[in-house]
């Protein structure tokens, strides 16, 4: 993203928003330019192609995206509980973050001609996502953690999150909100039952 020019900023911070709305299929690049007051031609000088584009947008959803998980999970487990930092946060981050409005997109309903590319991002986002839970998870339990205890909670936890994404996108966050409260405490009950760590 650094590399680029101003001019090309503007073009993927438009398509990020267009792609999040319409996805791949649905997209224009004539209504991406007209977004920013250029011509589709003056869009080519910058981007070769929608897919090229697309693929920009997609690595630059993943990069801010991954930022926000590394950073909601890099300090030590708060009272509510590991990782609860990030999952208490995805409503407003849904709503504020047209990036991850259009990760979500893409995951969900990804063009099939990209569809092993996303899929692979998409596992590495989940992959920081478990890794953050589980060092915060070893950091505060007073029981050691066994490789299948921590291979289980660490799934589990990236199971809460993704219901909780297609929660969002499909229903809403009061919707959201309440399965997440629900799944929430039933993990924080095995936990404590488990592992020993404060009520």
């Amino acid at each position: 993203m650094s590399n680029r020019s101003p001019a090309a900023d503007r073009v993927c911070e438009a398509a990020v928003a267009h792609f999040a709305i319409h996805g791949y299929d649905g997209a224009s690049l004539n209504d991406i330019a007209a977004s920013i007051g250029i011509r589709k031609a003056s869009l080519y000088s910058h981007f070769a192609s929608k897919d090229a584009l697309y693929l920009q947008v997609l690595e630059d959803a993943m990069a801010i995206e991954s930022a926000y998980v590394v950073q909601a999970l890099a300090g030590a487990a708060t009272a509510a509980g590991p990782g609860a930092v990030y999952v208490r946060a995805i409503a407003h981050r849904y709503e504020e973050s047209v990036h991850l409005r259009y990760l979500l997109r893409t995951v969900f309903l990804p063009p099939a001609t990209y569809r092993d590319i996303i899929g692979r991002t998409y596992v590495q986002f989940l992959e920081l996502v478990r890794e953050g839970f589980l060092r915060q998870l070893h950091e505060c339990s007073s029981t050691p953690l066994s490789d299948d205890h921590a291979k289980r909670y660490g799934l589990t936890y990236v199971g809460i999150v993704e219901s909780l994404y297609v929660e969002i996108v499909y229903d809403g966050p009061e919707p959201m909100k309440a399965r997440r409260d629900a799944m929430w405490q039933v993990l924080m009950d095995s936990l404590q039952l488990r592992l020993s760590l404060p009520a």
